[in-house]
C-alpha cells in the first residue's frame, strides 16, 4: 500500500508526445507513490507556451515532483519555475536551452523521420544494444505520430532557451543523464549545472532513451530522490 504522505510524481514525455514508452517507468514508480503519466494532443500543434498550459491545467492538486524527458525538460522548468505545487524537478535526457545550433530550427519543417531507416533511429535513440521488442516498440509510437507534430515539436525544441527560468527555480533539481546519449550531449547537461549548480546529477551507462532502456536503474534514483524530499518536509 502507498503511503498517503507520498510526494506524487508528473512524467511528461519526449518529442512523440505520447507517453508509451514511459509505462515501464510509471509502473516501477507506482509502487511507491502516485503518478500521473501525461500524453500531448495529436490532432494539432502546440508550442511550449501551450503545452505548458496543458499540463498545468491537468495536474494533480496537490504537491508532486516533476519530470521532463527530453523535449519536455523546457515544460518541466517553466511549470517548476512558476507553479507552488511543484516540490522537484527532475530532468531526463533534457536541456534547458535548445542542443543543437539554432540556425537548424527552419530546417525542422523538411524533416521527416520516416526517412531514415527504422534501426538508425532505433540506434540513436536507444542504443546498438536495446532489445528488439523495445525497439520495435519505438517504431510503432513514431508511426503513429504526424509528421506535422513531429516537425512542429523539433521547431520549438530547436528554438528554445528556458535558462534564466532554470536560474530562478527554487526547488530541488536532479538531472539524469546517459552517457551513450549522442543527440543531447554533455553541453547540456553543462548548462543545466551552472544555472543550477546545487543540482544533484546521475550519469548511467545509457543511450538517450535512458528512461525506457534503463527503467529499473532509473526509477530507484528517481524515487531516492523523491524520498529524501518527503523526509524534508516531514522534519
Amino acid at each position: 500500500m502507498i503511503d498517503p504522505r507520498a510526494l506524487a510524481i508528473v512524467l511528461l514525455p519526449g518529442l512523440d508526445g505520447t507517453g508509451e514508452l514511459l509505462k515501464g517507468l510509471s509502473d516501477q514508480l507506482a509502487g511507491h507513490r502516485p503518478v500521473e503519466l501525461f500524453d500531448y494532443p495529436l490532432d494539432r500543434q502546440m508550442s511550449y507556451a501551450e503545452l505548458v498550459t496543458y499540463v498545468v491545467k491537468r495536474a494533480p492538486n496537490r504537491r508532486f515532483v516533476i519530470l521532463g524527458e527530453s523535449f519536455s525538460g523546457p515544460i518541466a522548468i517553466e511549470i517548476a519555475e512558476t507553479d507552488p505545487r511543484v516540490s522537484g524537478l527532475v530532468l531526463a535526457g533534457s536541456f534547458a536551452r535548445h542542443p543543437l545550433p539554432a540556425q537548424l530550427a527552419p530546417l525542422a519543417w523538411a524533416l521527416d523521420v520516416r526517412w531514415v531507416p527504422r534501426r538508425i533511429v532505433a540506434a540513436a535513440l536507444m542504443g546498438l544494444r536495446a532489445a528488439p521488442e523495445i525497439a520495435a516498440q519505438l517504431n510503432g509510437v513514431l508511426a503513429k505520430v504526424p509528421r506535422e507534430i513531429v516537425r512542429a515539436r523539433l521547431h520549438e525544441a530547436l528554438r528554445v532557451d528556458k535558462r534564466d527560468r532554470l536560474r530562478r527555480t527554487k526547488c530541488p533539481l536532479l538531472c539524469l543523464h546517459g552517457r551513450q546519449d549522442c543527440l543531447v550531449r554533455k553541453k547540456s547537461v553543462d548548462e543545466i549545472t551552472d544555472a543550477r549548480p546545487d543540482g544533484e546529477v546521475h550519469w548511467l551507462d545509457a543511450p538517450h532513451m535512458l528512461l525506457t532502456t534503463h527503467a529499473a536503474a532509473a526509477a530507484g534514483i528517481i524515487n531516492q530522490f523523491c524520498s529524501e524530499l518527503e523526509n524534508q518536509d516531514r522534519q
